[in-house]
């Protein structure tokens, strides 16, 4: 695969006619140098001292590393640096146009380049720092060849408000046209010229990847403005589309992913031009549920969060959880602030406000706040962002007489069914479905199951879950309840805080095989209950 390199700006096109050199290069050698590299925000040199990294190119120059290997009219050679110059001692200069290829590993032949679909990278500092191959032409007689950029670029600008550090790690740009892959490359005096899309293009062709060896961070709050170059074959005027992939900093990747997509056109992009998306990693990116409406009152609608409300206490982050149907049960029994892994079961109004903590696990009501938590800080989306879904604010517990208006007094709606998710004969989780607005109740399940709170949990495959999901449906989880650090009711109950507290005291939503109740007494405010955030729809 041959790699190319891109900058911002137009590149000059100067020849490469025989040239005087220095006098300490030896007779017969060649010079490496670089021509029409301007701007400052280019890529930075990378430090050679690192394994797999020589020769590089910045927004300046190339700095060119003694030992490294060039390809030479299809001729591999060793680079030898001296004064400040680089040069190939031994080439044999071959006859008519050759082209010089940078690194030697890289396969190019004298009337085409292939162009890879994959780069890894990393930072030095704030810069983007890729291992950079150049193309170069000379004609015969030549004592210096001068290397040049091929390619175009998608400059992304990344800016990180989702309430939580961020790793990043890659950056994808797709296209309907070619991006990668071989394209033609015309030699002439001073000249050289990569071809026009090849019909038909590949499906492997469509797509460059910029991947991350060193897991850089973009800090929270919209300071930290990252910068991704990716380089793209030139192409005609259509639309690209971004994907960036991130994991929440201080986890393994893999664990808190979030995926981000932005898509606009793109404008004739032709050699070493440079397009540029601005990408904010905003809610509307993460939330999985939106396509269902529940209203909740007069006029008044709601979307349900992704999953219920996790808290990890080392790193006092809440995220939600990554499937609807997500519950962790026994684990909370491990709460506490030492506790490095993730609790969903929270005492009454422990939004950690007012020294109310997600991780208290007192069994006295007196210690925990004794009033409403609707429209406070002790509401738990109120009080915090939540990593990948939005900064504080944005979310909010609903009450109990909006959880009894989406159960009980929506009209023209089937408004729920208790199912057990079942992955062929395993259990995966027993739970409440809601239906949203509007909801085409087409999916299979005995019409006498629908909204009949006596009913049991009715199996369900985890496919046949996923198209209701896909049309807006949520998953409630029967994740139990805690009190102090014993646990009980895992997949058998669900039990849910509410946001009002009422003259007798809290009250809870529940439900299980027998009773969906919003509006259950026997609730204490010590108990762990888990916790499902809305926010209002627009």
């Amino acid at each position: 695969m041959f790699t190319v390199a891109l900058m911002g700006g137009l590149l000059l096109m100067a020849g490469c006619g025989k040239e005087p050199v220095a006098a300490d290069v030896p007779e017969g050698a060649l010079v490496l140098e670089t021509e029409g590299f301007g701007g400052k925000d280019g890529f930075h040199t990378p430090d050679p001292s690192q394994e797999g990294w020589k020769t590089s190119v910045n927004g300046q120059s190339v700095v060119w590393v003694d030992g490294d290997r060039v390809l030479l009219g299809g001729v591999e050679y060793a680079v030898t640096v001296a004064g400040g110059i680089a040069y190939v001692a031994d080439f044999q200069q071959p006859e008519g146009a050759f082209m010089g290829v940078y690194p030697a590993g890289m396969v190019a032949s004298q009337t085409s380049v292939t162009v890879p679909s994959r780069y890894e990278c990393y930072y030095e500092g704030d810069r983007q720092v890729l291992r950079l191959p150049l193309l170069a032409m000379a004609n015969a007689g030549a004592e210096v060849i001068r290397f040049r950029h091929a390619t175009a670029a998608v400059r992304v600008l990344l800016k990180n408000d989702l309430g939580v550090d961020v790793v990043l790690d890659r950056v994808v740009v797709s296209s309907s046209g070619q991006l990668c892959g071989t394209r033609g490359v015309t030699l002439g005096v001073g000249s050289l010229a990569v071809g026009a899309q090849s019909d038909p293009v590949a499906a492997d062709d469509k797509q460059v990847e910029v991947v991350f060896a060193d897991s850089p961070v973009i800090a929270n709050g919209g300071q930290d403005v990252r910068e991704v170059q990716v380089p793209v074959l030139p192409v005609a005027d259509g639309d690209m589309t971004i994907a960036v992939y991130a994991h929440m900093a201080g986890l393994p990747k893999g664990a808190c992913t979030f995926t981000f997509s932005h898509t606009e056109r793109s404008g004739q992009l032709d050699r070493n031009v440079m397009m540029t998306a601005r990408i904010d990693l905003r809610l509307a990116n993460t939330v999985k549920s939106e396509q269902g409406k529940f209203s909740v009152g007069e006029g008044v609608q709601v979307f349900f969060a992704q999953g219920n409300l996790q808290y990890r206490a080392t790193s006092g982050v809440f995220r939600f959880a990554e499937h609807q149907y997500d519950a962790l049960g026994d684990l909370n029994q491990h709460i506490g602030s030492g506790y490095d892994g993730w609790i969903d079961l929270f005492g009454w109004g422990t939004s950690g406000y007012n020294d109310k903590s997600p991780y208290m696990s007192s069994e006295f009501d007196d210690n925990y706040y004794a009033g409403s938590i609707a429209g406070t800080q002790y509401d738990w989306g109120l009080h915090n962002a939540i990593a990948g879904a939005g900064p504080a604010g944005t979310w909010h517990t609903m009450t109990t007489a909006e959880w009894d208006y989406l159960l009980n007094q929506r009209s023209g709606v089937k408004h729920y069914a208790k199912v057990g998710l079942m992955d062929g004969s395993v259990l995966v989780e027993n739970g409440l479905v809601l239906f949203p607005d509007g909801y085409n109740y087409d999916d299979g399940l005995d019409e006498d199951l629908v909204d009949d709170p006596e009913a049991n949990y009715y199996p369900v495959q985890l496919d046949v879950w996923e198209t209701m999901e896909a049309r807006g449906a949520v998953f409630l989880p029967t994740g139990g309840y805690r009190e102090g650090t014993n646990t009980y009711d895992s997949e058998s109950i669900g039990y849910y805080w509410p946001s009002n507290w009422l003259q007798n005291g809290v009250r809870q939503f529940l439900f299980s095989n027998t009773v969906v109740d919003p509006n259950a007494t026997g609730a204490y405010a010590h108990y762990g209950y888990a916790v499902r955030l809305v926010r209002t729809a627009e």
